[in-house]
């Protein structure tokens, strides 16, 4: 989010009078932790809680220059990272991200995309929200990953994990692993779900076979945490999307 956008979000509520319980109610936030992460820059503002920003306050933005504080909306569907192009997965894309394999070693952790590709059509069809990514290095097809919000069928789910984002593939192909490429696009992925595309939410969390020692290690390097819960026999990992700790 813009330091401007989060010092002007400041300024009208404190202008106001207004508690961050009250603006989060007006934004339709669930709490006051998003407004307090969103005026100390530790949180994206989504596209549609500008709109109501705006809606309710554009009196406060007359005479002033909008591109500055508002930052500009990313209508793509490509994220750009240092070393890598991620491109939400189309008809461009499918032939791509069923290309990417793993290791030998790693098939008894890691399902073939297409399986997860067919799981994220099944699961819209019960209202999850859910998208894929491949990720590209020099335009040759590197890595996928995969985000729901909302359940994933998978047997244990909680009630927590519903309202929360689900890191459901994160993979790098075996002609690439072990040159940073997982933890950018790991870091990618979270710094997209914290842009609340679908809708507000205060966790991420992942889940993989408790004898992947590899790749427990892997997420707790990376801010996940060890839960009691477990999915389809998997143990879980969660992250707080609130978090400032850098990756």
């Amino acid at each position: 989010m813009s330091r401007k956008l989060g010092n002007k979000l400041k300024s009208i509520r404190l202008k106001r009078n207004l508690s961050q319980t009250e603006m989060a109610n007006i934004l339709g936030y669930s709490g006051k932790g998003m407004i307090s992460r969103l005026e100390n820059d530790s949180a994206e503002m989504s596209y549609d809680k500008l709109m109501i920003l705006l809606s309710r306050f554009g009196d406060e933005f007359e005479g002033e220059e909008i591109e500055p504080i508002i930052p500009v909306i990313e209508t793509s569907n490509h994220l750009k990272t240092e070393h890598l192009l991620i491109k939400s997965v189309g008809f461009d894309e499918l032939e791509d991200a069923l290309s990417l394999k793993v290791a030998s070693h790693q098939r008894d952790f890691v399902a073939d995309n297409a399986i997860y590709l067919a799981e994220a059509y099944a699961a819209e069809r019960h209202g999850t929200k859910t998208e894929c990514f491949v990720a590209y290095h020099n335009n040759y097809p590197i890595g996928f990953a995969s985000i729901a919000l909302g359940t994933i069928g998978a047997e244990g789910e909680k009630k927590w994990m519903l309202n929360s984002y689900c890191l459901w593939r994160i993979m790098i192909d075996m002609n690439y692993q072990s040159k940073g490429f997982g933890k950018e696009l790991l870091k990618a992925m979270i710094k997209w779900c914290k842009a609340f595309p679908f809708g507000e939410s205060d966790t991420i969390y992942t889940s993989c076979d408790l004898t992947n020692k590899k790749a427990i290690a892997f997420y707790q390097n990376n801010g996940f945490i060890l839960t009691d819960d477990y999915i389809d026999g998997e143990i879980v990992l969660r992250k707080g999307l609130g978090e400032e700790k850098e990756l």
